[in-house]
Order: C-alpha cells, then sequence, then structure tokens
C-alpha cells in the first residue's frame, strides 16, 4: 500500500510545480538590505492571456534573515523610459504587506490582471521591501517586455 501512497504524493508534488510560472531571465532581482537586516529575492513574470487583450503579472517575493515578526511592505516602482535605470520618479505602489516567522523568514504573491498593453512594451520595474523595523531591502532595477 505505500507504493500507491507515494505515488500520489509524487504526483501531488508534481502538480504543485507545474502550477508555479517561473520569471523569465532578467526579470529575477536579488534583494539587498540598504538599512536593518535581512535579504531575499523577487521574481516578476509577465503572461499575455486572451490574445493580448489582458495584462497578467505575478510577483513572488522571499525574505530570510530577518528580525522575527517583522511586518514588511512590498511597493514597487515602474520607471519610463525603460533604460535599465530606476530613478522611481513616478512614485510607487504598495501591493502588500507580509509578515516573516519566528525564524526571520517570509514569503509574498502577487498577481496584477488589467486591461493589455500593446505587445513589446517595454518598462523598467523595481521593488521596495520596507520592514516595520526600519530594515529596507531593494531589488535591482529590471526591464520588463510586454507580451
Amino acid at each position: 500500500m505505500r507504493i500507491p501512497i507515494s505515488f500520489v504524493a509524487v504526483l501531488a508534488a508534481a502538480g504543485a510545480f507545474a502550477l508555479a510560472v517561473p520569471a523569465e531571465p532578467g526579470l529575477q532581482s536579488d534583494l539587498t538590505a540598504v538599512t536593518g537586516q535581512g535579504a531575499g529575492h523577487v521574481s516578476l513574470s509577465l503572461t499575455a492571456r486572451d490574445r493580448g487583450e489582458t495584462f497578467y503579472a505575478q510577483v513572488q517575493v522571499a525574505v530570510h534573515g530577518a528580525r522575527p515578526n517583522t511586518t514588511f511592505t512590498v511597493t514597487r516602482f515602474v520607471d519610463q523610459p525603460p533604460d535599465g535605470v530606476c530613478t522611481e520618479a513616478g512614485g510607487g505602489l504598495v501591493l502588500g504587506t507580509f509578515t516573516t516567522s519566528a525564524d526571520g523568514a517570509g514569503a509574498f504573491h502577487y498577481v496584477r490582471v488589467s486591461p493589455g498593453e500593446t505587445p513589446g512594451f517595454q518598462f523598467d520595474i523595481d521593488f521596495h521591501v520596507d520592514g516595520s523595523d526600519g530594515t529596507q531591502l531593494e531589488s535591482g532595477c529590471m526591464t520588463a517586455t510586454m507580451k
């Protein structure tokens, strides 16, 4: 009986990984502490739905080495023109919050669905992950292309 249960567990685990949408090359960045403690990673995945009629983006943030039970706010900054230099001149948009565990780790997932842009449209994007303890983690600047 162990074989069927193990087989089902493997299938369930494989299905969980199949649902994740991986980030494209260039749309992943380490999160580096500007102040405070901790580090992490952010990834962005853009997909087109309904033949480009719908913009669909997923953001995944993972933090480790932070202070326990710290609430972090995730903010994204979009920048034009897409030149690989994020000036953050347009201001940021808060995507949400998460709280780290007793071990100082936490994760955040965000999905955005909106009317589509012209395929090939590009923009620069970066992220700030700010903790209630004064920690500020920042990503690098990434250039994204609409599908």
